[in-house]
């Protein structure tokens, strides 16, 4: 969603803006995940808010796997 919405100058224009509450954001919605995919999401989605062109197929792909719509490692 936050990738949707982004403001490359966000962090000049509104100095009250931080990352870091966007990505808790986010990480609180995406339930019970293991430690390690947790700290893989969180990744991937900091990058997609700074950059959502370079990066929204991963966070999609993996957001796919996670919630068992692709199977990891399933190239079709």
């Amino acid at each position: 969603m936050l990738a949707f919405l982004y403001y490359p100058d966000i962090e000049v224009d509104d100095p009250t803006y931080h990352l870091g509450e966007d990505i808790e954001w986010c990480m609180a919605r995406l339930g019970d995940v293991s430690d390690v995919e947790r700290a893989r999401m969180r990744v991937l989605v900091a990058r997609a808010i700074i950059d959502p062109t370079a990066t929204r197929e991963e966070l999609f792909t993996a957001l796919a796997e996670l919630s068992g719509v692709l199977a990891v490692g399933h190239d079709e």
